[in-house]
């Protein structure tokens, strides 16, 4: 039984890693809101399209190397290490957002519109790796709370200054000078007194981190895919203005992956430690705990959603969604499918099948391109959801049958 001291420890680290999963869900929704409200819905497509393609570069950002980062008890890889990769594919991100805007933009302010609305994704891919070693030392609350009040800071300049200026353009400079600011005053005092703080330049060192979390990378780069690739079937076939809708649509599913991952993501240590002792009662215990989270938050947001889902988002984001209610409730059945893929993704590599968990996203990757290229020309919104729901259900299908398999054999 955990002592006094370690149940304190505990519970700090849920208030924190609350606080910032919150924060981190919040911003999106409310920066969305403000484009929205100021803006109008078809700039709010064009945003939401600029944050999917930041998104989709963060896993390149963030190289996936939280799971194996926090599950490195053993310590293998010093944070100078991870640091310096983690320098190295943040890097690679920038390159990667520049290159996609010069190759689909137009030209001109869209072209930079682009690149510094995707860059605000590069704090999440760079502070991570602070969060994650904190993690590790036992103290996931001092990289929470640093996580909370950088969070609030880009989501409260950004928004300021788009209400007062009204320009998009200028409001995106503004946030990352001030998140860039607030990022090193946040994580490196805290940080300072419990491990060393500079990047250790071993390329043999940070290339057995890069090939050792490969697998991993590439499966959240199609993970987050999946999540996107409505959005970009939307930009393909349709117009900005029904991009607009798909976000506002999205949000209910958002808040189920949250809810679930507000629970889980701080067992996943003990969830490593459990694994590496051969506790297979236990580590099954902290796998059903997170999806038992997952079927919650899905009932929770599920009925609220049935009920009044429409007018709550009309109220919020000033749009009437009522004739996308079918919509609405199918995303928020495919957010509960990606809430339960990712709590399987991370038991998962865990036991170290990054391969498998590899395996599984071409599959529903595959599944998700098909869908969308066959149902969204005809079924507009409402084939962009099904196809989301539809891959997301067969990717949980996959982790479900190989982690029931691998637990019951070893």
């Amino acid at each position: 039984m955990p002592g006094t001291s370690e149940r304190s420890q505990i519970g700090r680290d849920y208030l924190w890693n609350t606080a910032a999963s919150l924060m981190t869900s919040l911003a999106t929704v409310v920066m969305l809101l403000v484009v929205t409200r100021t803006a109008g819905i078809r700039a709010a497509g064009v945003y939401s399209l600029a944050i999917a393609v930041g998104q989709q570069f963060q896993t390149l950002g963030m190289y996936e190397v939280r799971t194996y980062h926090v599950t490195d008890l053993r310590h293998r890889f010093t944070f100078g290490t991870y640091l310096a990769t983690r320098i190295v594919t943040v890097a690679l991100m920038l390159v990667g957002i520049v290159g996609y805007a010069m190759v689909s933009g137009d030209g001109g302010s869209d072209l930079l519109l682009i690149v510094l609305v995707a860059s605000l994704r590069v704090f999440d891919a760079f502070e991570d790796v602070y969060v994650c070693e904190l993690q590790r030392v036992g103290r996931l609350d001092l990289g929470g709370r640093a996580c909370f009040w950088r969070a609030l800071s880009t989501t409260a300049s950004f928004s300021g200054m788009l209400v007062a200026t009204g320009n998009l353009l200028v409001s995106t400079v503004v946030s990352l000078v001030v998140s860039l600011v607030v990022m090193v005053g946040v994580y490196l005092p805290p940080s300072r007194g419990l491990f060393p703080l500079r990047p250790t330049w071993d390329p043999r060192r940070v290339g057995q981190v890069l090939l050792a979390c490969l697998p991993l990378f590439l499966a959240s780069f199609i993970s987050m895919y999946l999540s996107n690739a409505p959005r970009f079937a939307i930009d393909r076939y349709l117009d900005p203005t029904q991009q607009g809708y798909f976000a506002i649509l999205f949000m209910p599913a958002v808040t189920i992956n949250l809810m679930s991952l507000v629970i889980f993501r701080p067992l996943l240590t003990r969830m490593a430690g459990l694994w590496v002792q051969g506790d297979r009662p236990g580590f099954r215990a902290v796998v059903n705990r997170g999806l038992l989270a997952t079927a919650g938050a899905f009932v929770v947001v599920g009925l609220v959603t049935y009920v009044a889902g429409v007018p709550i988002l009309g109220l919020v984001f000033g749009k009437d969604v009522s004739a996308f209610s079918v919509e609405l409730m199918v995303l928020v059945a495919g957010g509960a499918m990606n809430a339960a893929s990712v709590v399987l993704y991370y038991a998962l590599t865990t036991v170290r099948l990054q391969n498998l968990v590899f395996a599984g996203y071409v599959l529903a990757a595959g599944a998700i391109t098909l869908l969308c290229v066959v149902l969204v020309p005809q079924g507009s919104l409402l084939g962009a959801s099904v196809a989301y729901t539809a891959a997301m259900s067969v990717l949980v299908a996959v982790f479900a049958v190989v982690l029931y398999r691998t637990v019951t054999r070893r």
